[in-house]
């Protein structure tokens, strides 16, 4: 297996948007891969991270990728990362367990990978190599949270933008929430009403919530609700922006202080907003540093997950080597015919001095069991 990976450490978010492919689009995607003889692809897109897991050599993938994107194939080498066999595991492992987010341990990325993989699979992208790792790989990071302490203590960035808008300003504060019912804008709303000092106005009914500072607005009607808002959040999987600067200067905006908060890829929330007095823009980009902050409290959970991986990974390469190896044992059992002494001293004249020596480690270890 290998990996082509374009992250949040290598890239900027205008850059990554480029490559947030839609469900017709990475359909596409990963049929062009197919004609170029790559039968097993898992295209995961986040808001964070766009990778490319597949089987066989790496050669012919960016460039597809580039012209489907509709980028520049030099700008996107340039923020490339490459990962092959054992690397390319080891990645996944990693990413899956959410130890390669922006937020350490955060829990989206392993629905996120859960999601892509299931993708490629009902579409006819996956076999044995890249079912067999995934598999293992989402069944570690359940691992790792069920025996760690990193899942409890991490902290998602709708966590984080709660956390900045309820310290916004003391007091009550109005928050406006378009996609409120997504994963992100939900997980924002959720917080916001633990804090318990938020008047929400969501942009669609939120069935579930029956709670009395939640109050459902059309979509249509944003505008003129800003005036009367302290906060706005977007997180829509909207192609193009939900507010522009231009339709701010309609509605006569008073100069308050103002937060918006775009947590969206594609980007949701037009940057020359910021041109008006009072307002302040926090994208995902921004989150960076705060969870930078964060992390530092769950090294040490880390390190506990960090050895979970290693005996997890350990027996998934060992179950990888023995599948690829089953001819050869079927051939082994119907042609040698001597003892087993005869094999060691056969094997000692055949291996390397280190492959023999750990042969005999691992003969000593099964006369102990």
């Amino acid at each position: 297996m290998f990996v082509i990976s374009l992250n949040h450490k290598t890239s900027e978010a205008g850059f990554r948007e480029k490559l947030a492919f839609d469900e017709i689009k990475r359909i596409s995607f990963l049929n062009r891969l197919k004609d170029e003889g790559y039968t097993q692809v898992v295209y995961v897109s986040t808001c964070n991270r766009c990778e490319i897991y597949s089987v066989g050599k790496s050669s012919k993938v960016v460039s597809v990728w580039a012209d489907m994107a509709g980028v520049d194939i030099d700008e996107l080498k340039e923020s490339l990362l490459f990962f092959d066999g054992k690397g390319a595991v080891n990645h996944l492992f990693h990413v899956a367990a959410g130890f390669d987010s922006m937020v350490l341990g955060e829990d989206e990325i392993l629905r996120q990978i859960k999601d892509a993989y299931q993708f490629s699979k009902e579409k006819g992208f996956t076999d044995y190599e890249l079912n067999t790792i995934f598999q293992a790989a989402i069944s570690c990071s359940k691992k790792i949270k069920t025996k760690t302490k990193i899942s409890k203590t991490a902290v998602s960035i709708a966590s984080l933008a709660a956390k900045k808008i309820h310290g916004f300003k003391p007091g009550k504060k109005k928050v406006m929430i378009m996609g409120a019912t997504g994963d992100t804008g939900n997980k924002v709303l959720l917080n916001l009403l633990s804090y318990g000092d938020c008047k929400i106005y969501a942009t669609k009914h939120i069935h579930h919530i029956g709670n009395p500072n939640v109050e459902s607005i059309p979509y249509s009607e944003i505008y003129d609700y800003i005036n009367q808002m302290d906060v706005i959040v977007s997180a829509t999987k909207s192609p193009h922006y939900t507010i522009t600067a231009g339709k701010l200067k309609n509605i006569e905006l008073d100069d308050k202080k103002r937060l918006f908060v775009d947590l969206a890829v594609p980007r949701d929330v037009d940057e020359d907003v910021v041109e008006f007095k009072g307002i302040d823009l926090i994208t995902i980009d921004d989150f960076s540093a705060i969870a930078k902050e964060n992390n530092v409290l769950k090294k040490k959970e880390k390190e506990n997950g960090e050895s979970i991986i290693e005996d997890e990974l350990d027996t998934l390469l060992k179950d990888l080597t023995f599948h690829n190896n089953r001819e050869g044992f079927e051939l082994m059992k119907t042609t040698c015919k001597e003892d087993f002494e005869h094999f060691v001293y056969k094997f000692k004249d055949i291996a390397s001095a280190e492959e023999f020596d750990s042969f005999m480690n691992v003969l000593n270890k099964m006369q102990e069991v």
